[in-house]
């Protein structure tokens, strides 16, 4: 039987709760058994991380530890450089020869697919899950309509199957390292072991 892995990616600068919330939604939606987490080491569409990579990789063993539906990968950290996926799966393509890769985009990247680094040979390899929530869930079926003639009409008819409802969460990375550079509470919005590790090692202050 082939195992199908759900894949989430993202800077994870730091990792909350939001993150976990949206990728367990998923999973769960669609029937995953398994999550990996991976790490940018550099995205190539952003400014520089705040946190050092090895920091939010360990950030990010934390938030999962004893959970059984999530690992953590660190395939683009060893690598180094800009984070491409296609790079990225056709690595794991590699560690998981009889596995189906699925990768979560949220609807909000969504018109900026077609820019992604040879994106028609990312869509060939992996399945994109959109995760959707309020208020992208009213304008998804208008940006597939946009996206038609910038790809392929196959990859368009598995984008539109793709869809996820997910809560909205309002808790953002940005959000967290504002306030904790102010001096304000993050408890509930990421893992206590996460909060405890960015305070004994001075982060984002």
């Amino acid at each position: 039987m082939t195992q199908e892995l759900l894949l989430f990616g993202g800077t994870f600068d730091p990792v909350h709760n939001g993150h976990l919330i949206i990728a367990r939604a998923v999973a769960e939606l669609r029937g995953f058994d398994r999550v990996l987490l991976i790490p940018t080491a550099q995205p190539p569409h952003k400014n520089g991380t705040q946190a050092p990579a090895g920091q939010r990789l360990e950030m990010l063993r934390l938030a999962v530890a004893g959970e059984s539906l999530f690992d953590v990968c660190d395939v683009e950290i060893a690598r180094g450089g800009a984070s491409y996926t296609l790079h990225t799966l056709q690595e794991l393509q590699r560690q998981y020869p009889a596995a189906g890769l699925h990768w979560i985009i949220g609807a909000d990247m969504l018109e900026d697919l077609p820019l992604w680094h040879k994106v028609e040979e990312v869509l060939d390899i992996a399945q994109m899950v959109v995760a959707v929530r309020p208020p992208w869930n009213e304008r998804v079926d208008q940006i597939l309509q946009s996206l038609s003639g910038r790809l392929s009409r196959e990859h368009l008819e598995a984008l539109s199957r793709s869809v996820v409802n997910t809560p909205l969460i309002d808790i953002s990375s940005n959000g967290i390292r504002r306030r904790l550079g102010d001096g304000k509470s993050v408890r509930f919005m990421v893992p206590d072991a996460v909060e405890q590790y960015i305070r004994s090692n001075g982060l984002y202050r």
